[in-house]
C-alpha cells in the first residue's frame, strides 16, 4: 500500500471554503497530468493547493484510466472517501503532518511515507465529523 500527498485545485481555481458543500466529484474520481504510479489500495491525503491544507483521505479503488484525453489532468482513478473536513477553513496546515507546503511546489502528487501518512490520519480526524 502507498500514501500520498495529493494537491485538489490550484492558484487560479482553488477549492471554495466549502468546498463540500459545491461538489464531491473529487471523492470519486481525481486527475493527474500523466499516469501516476498510484495502484488500487493506496491511499490519498487531500491537500487544498492554495489553502495550504489537508482535508480529505480517500482510498484508490481501481487502476488509473486515461479518460480526459486533451484535458490538464487527463488521468485519473476511481477513490472512495475514508475522512474529510467539509470546510476549508478548519483544515490543518500541511506542516501538522510533517511535510513543508513547499514540497507540493509545481507537483501534482507526492509520496508520504508511513509516518506522515499516520500523522494525516490523526489530525485530519481530530476535526473531521
Amino acid at each position: 500500500m502507498g500514501y500520498w500527498l495529493k494537491a485538489i485545485g490550484h492558484a487560479r481555481g482553488p477549492l471554495p471554503d466549502a468546498w463540500l458543500e459545491r461538489s464531491t466529484a473529487s471523492l470519486a474520481r481525481t486527475g493527474f497530468p500523466r499516469r501516476p504510479r498510484i495502484a488500487p489500495g493506496d491511499r490519498l491525503v487531500y491537500y487544498a493547493s492554495v489553502w495550504r491544507a489537508v482535508f480529505a483521505v480517500v482510498e484508490v479503488v481501481a487502476e488509473p484510466q486515461l479518460t480526459r484525453p486533451g484535458t490538464r489532468w487527463p488521468w485519473t482513478v476511481e477513490v472512495e472517501p475514508l475522512l474529510a473536513i467539509p470546510r476549508l477553513d478548519r483544515a490543518p496546515p500541511v506542516e501538522a503532518i510533517g511535510v513543508p507546503a513547499r514540497s507540493m511546489s509545481q507537483q501534482s502528487h507526492i509520496r508520504l511515507s508511513p509516518e506522515h501518512f499516520s500523522r494525516a490520519i490523526d489530525v485530519i480526524a481530530s476535526v473531521a465529523h
